[in-house]
């Protein structure tokens, strides 16, 4: 039976590493209900970039929306939207996962990471990648991140490196924080709803160079939403997988409990033994 004062010393530091968990799942917490308070602000953005550009489309010929048809493989760029931190159960290793499932034979893949836990999965299954960031620390830092983001991606799309552009992250209105993939390039107008307005727009610049900002404009938005997106869901995982060692943790505490009572128990008993069959 161990000694009662390393079961004491035990129970200290159980009681030390059940804090420092509740102090870890009260920050994810907080964490993921700013990224939320953010969400509407940049879907609303998204929806003002989207009208603009219904009203911008009216100015030139379908024609000239269709995305010419690539041959032979194309070069698809996937942006990874994955864990800053660990101590989020499998969060990063799903997101990787699904990451680099295939998707058809017609492609090179190449990848642009997001999130420190992200960039170190790929180094343990020896992927490489051409891009790579730290996962913002706090909701506010996300356009910042976004914009760098776009800056990368357009580089290579102008300089003919890539054709296709998609982005996964995970989503936390799911219950299991499903993945979610997204395409943005080539892109896809029929996702805009046509323009309302009777009034035809009045421009300062050719309509083919605005829809070409708009289109960078709403990108850079959908960027933004699928960062804090996966903000949250990193920090619900966190959460749940703080609340999982939680419970534990206080089944460790419990047993160590028991086993301190019936240790101090023994110990009684053996020095009344002692004291009983003194001279």
């Amino acid at each position: 039976m161990p000694h009662l004062e390393d079961i004491k010393n035990r129970i200290a530091n159980i009681d030390q590493i059940e804090g420092v968990i509740v102090a870890m799942r009260a920050m994810a917490a907080a964490h993921a209900q700013e990224a939320r308070k953010h969400l509407q602000a940049i879907r609303e953005h998204e929806e003002t970039v989207a009208r603009s550009m219904a009203e911008a489309i009216d100015l030139v010929p379908p024609s000239a929306l269709v995305p010419e048809d690539g041959t032979g493989r194309v070069t698809h760029l996937r942006i990874v939207v994955g864990a800053a931190q660990g101590f989020s159960g499998l969060y990063s290793e799903r997101i990787v996962t699904g990451a680099l499932a295939p998707e058809g034979d017609a492609e090179t893949r190449q990848y642009l990471l997001i999130g420190q836990r992200c960039i170190s999965e790929f180094a343990a299954r020896g992927q490489d990648y051409v891009w790579s960031a730290n996962m913002a620390a706090h909701a506010v830092d996300v356009p910042g991140l976004a914009s760098r983001i776009v800056d990368a991606l357009f580089d290579r799309l102008e300089s003919g490196a890539v054709q296709h552009v998609s982005i996964v992250y995970a989503d936390p209105a799911t219950p299991e924080n499903d993945l979610t993939v997204r395409q943005l390039m080539p892109f896809d107008f029929s996702r805009i709803a046509q323009s309302r307005s009777p009034v035809v727009p009045l421009t300062m610049i050719p309509a083919a160079a605005l829809i070409a900002q708009l289109v960078e404009e709403y990108v850079f938005t959908e960027i933004c939403e699928a960062l804090m997106l996966g903000f949250a869901a990193e920090n619900d995982a966190r959460m749940n997988a703080m609340t999982r060692a939680r419970t534990n943790v206080k089944e460790i505490a419990q047993e160590l409990q028991r086993k301190f009572h019936q240790a101090r128990q023994e110990a009684t008993t053996t020095e009344i033994i002692e004291l009983s069959g003194a001279s």
